[in-house]
């Protein structure tokens, strides 16, 4: 299964990359399982000490998820599935103006 990720602000930087496709396992994936996927993989080292909570390893302290346009915890949170092409986006809450 296919999704499309977009990152902003300092996500952005840390992947080094706006957007990008990752391939996962199947339909039925979660956010959660996703994020667990994304920051396993070297590359995205410095994502994941800006996107996970020290404490929790939850995301949602320091980041905003969108999955195709809504917010996930108007979903079902971390445990919201994802279908094919859905495009999850990560938002900082921190930023500068």
């Amino acid at each position: 299964m296919n999704l499309h990720l977009k990152f902003y602000g300092v996500f952005r930087t840390a992947a080094k990359a706006g957007e990008l496709d990752l391939e996962v396992a199947s339909e039925g994936t979660t956010v959660r399982s996703l994020i667990s996927k994304l920051v396993s993989q070297d590359r995205f080292q410095t994502l994941k000490s800006l996107l996970l909570d020290v404490e929790s390893s939850d995301p949602r302290p320091n980041a905003l998820i969108m999955v195709s346009g809504r917010e996930i915890n108007a979903l079902n949170g971390l445990e919201t599935e994802l279908k094919e092409h859905d495009e999850v986006a990560f938002l900082p809450i921190v930023h500068g103006g």
